[in-house]
């Protein structure tokens, strides 16, 4: 329910459903926590909002602005 393991898990999937372009995958994950939009990976701190741009899943960009995602955050490369 709360604990960081499904937080992380769940985060997880919404990178991968952000990167590949799933984006009924990523309103799933979004309805239940919408805080997931500000998700970022522990390596590169890249978020969801990184994968989905650099990809041009435009439909999941606009998802993850409209629940919150930062669409000023910088990864580890400044970008």
């Amino acid at each position: 329910m709360g604990n960081s393991f499904g937080c992380s898990a769940s985060g997880e999937r919404l990178v991968s459903a952000a990167r590949d372009g799933d984006l009924i995958e990523a309103k799933m994950l979004l309805d239940c926590n919408p805080c997931l939009a500000k998700y970022s990976t522990f390596g590169g701190l890249n978020s969801p909002l990184h994968f989905a741009a650099a990809k041009g899943h435009n439909e999941i960009v606009v998802l993850l602005l409209e629940n919150g995602a930062d669409v000023n955050s910088r990864n580890y490369c400044g970008q």
